[in-house]
């Protein structure tokens, strides 16, 4: 049989033959107990599982019995991180900017969905990124649009205890950021000392994206995709798989965005 990926799902779309390749991750298996496994008759399940071998899914043993082959795993592993996925389509189907931008490897993240609380009420998911932000510790990074003097305070006092900043800007609230910056700075009075302290503490770089994160010293992280009609829901989450992930698509988009330098000097002029 000529194996492609076309008829492999053609294949696994049919009854009963997705519920074999679990059994079979699980442990290798006869016939006897496969058929246990599904609705079909011995033959059925025979006729099945020897075409599931002749699409290299899986193998059969010396002894007669079969197991699933790595091809098989793999498979069957992308299957049920799609099937996460998918519980959030009504999310995702117009999340088509975002998925155009981020690269293969990191879509299949969006399986740690499952592992975030969904806060609908956007207002409430930023009282508490700024509740987890005023906490930090060691470090935060982040890709958003919100734009308030009094945070931009907070971070700087952040600045003066040790906490480093990465933020990714989108174009049109760049000029704002910084001015808010060089502000909060006047603001807290600092000195050209401790303004000379903060200079390293914050990073800025430039570039537009349809969703917007944050993560808080790598124990919390907060996602939310952008849509242009709509608010859609923050994701909240202390899950280390979740936080990895979204610290992957940060340091991705970080790595492209081009740096900005802040005028700090401007913090001294009357």
């Amino acid at each position: 049989m000529d194996t492609n990926l076309k008829s492999i799902f053609r294949e696994l779309g049919l009854p009963g033959r997705f519920e074999i390749l679990q059994q079979l991750s699980c442990q290798p298996a006869f016939l006897s107990h496969l058929y246990k496994a599904t609705d079909m008759s011995v033959s059925g399940v025979s006729r099945v599982v020897n075409t599931l071998s002749n699409l290299e899914l899986v193998d059969k043993l010396d002894g007669g019995g079969y197991c699933i082959t790595g091809i098989g795993r793999l498979i069957l592993d992308v299957i049920k991180e799609l099937d996460k996925i998918f519980m959030y389509k009504d999310e995702l189907v117009d999340a088509h900017e975002f998925m155009e931008i981020v690269p293969p490897e990191l879509k299949l993240g969006l399986a740690n969905l499952t592992k975030a609380e969904v806060e609908h009420d956007i207002y409430v998911a930023i009282k508490r990124a700024i509740d987890e932000i005023s906490r930090a510790k060691s470090w935060c990074k982040y890709i958003c649009r919100v734009m308030e003097c009094n945070i931009f305070r907070m971070l700087v006092r952040n600045y003066l205890r040790g906490v480093r900043d990465k933020m990714i800007s989108s174009t049109d609230t760049l000029n704002d950021r910084i001015e808010l910056i060089i502000q909060a700075v006047k603001a807290e009075s600092l000195s050209e000392e401790e303004i000379n302290k903060i200079k390293d503490k914050i990073e800025i770089r430039v570039l537009d994206l349809p969703f917007q994160l944050g993560i808080v010293d790598g124990k919390i992280a907060f996602f939310q995709i952008l849509k242009p009609d709509r608010v859609s829901p923050a994701f909240i989450s202390t899950d280390k798989e979740f936080v990895d992930w979204t610290n992957r698509l940060f340091d991705y988009f970080w790595n492209i965005a081009k740096p900005v330098r802040i005028p700090f000097e401007k913090a001294l002029e009357d």
